[in-house]
């Protein structure tokens, strides 16, 4: 019998809650890993992940861009999806939406974020994205496609 294939990234996200482990930084993913992605602590269907927010990502009046901070929701999102999913899953983002409450100052954020109901083909998620003071600078939700690889 033939062992199915899995994302990598799905697999990383699974062993490390399954071990317990907390602040496990995201370098199994380039992307995750550019954006300093940490999985700071979490549950299958629900991860608290931090993110680094650069000097780079710093718009002119020395916010960070607001596509910078969907990326970074968007990204939890997935993180929250992949560590629900099985062995010889992986998932792809179907639509996001973003709702900016105030602006995201350079650093490090953190993204709650949580799996609202898991379908055979359809993931619905949500999640928060907070700074340092404990304060909401966005809200996501999105839809994401559940994907057999084999």
């Amino acid at each position: 019998m033939t062992e199915r294939p899995d994302n990598e990234t799905r697999r990383f996200i699974a062993d490390a809650l399954a071990d317990g482990k907390a602040n496990v930084p995201l370098t199994c993913n380039a992307a995750f890993e550019t954006m300093g992605a940490v999985l700071v602590e979490g549950t299958p269907g629900d991860v608290l992940v931090s993110f680094q927010a650069g000097e780079g990502t710093a718009q002119g009046n020395g916010v960070v861009s607001g596509g910078t901070l969907a990326g970074f929701l968007d990204s939890a999102m997935a993180v929250a999806v992949l560590s629900a999913l099985k062995p010889g899953q992986t998932c792809s983002t179907i639509s996001l939406n973003v709702n900016m409450m105030r602006p995201g100052l350079v650093g490090t954020l953190y993204v709650k974020a949580g799996v609202e109901r898991m379908g055979r083909r359809v993931a619905f998620a949500h999640a928060r994205l907070i700074d340092g003071d404990d304060k909401v600078v966005a809200t996501g939700t999105s839809s994401l496609a559940v994907i057999d690889m084999a």
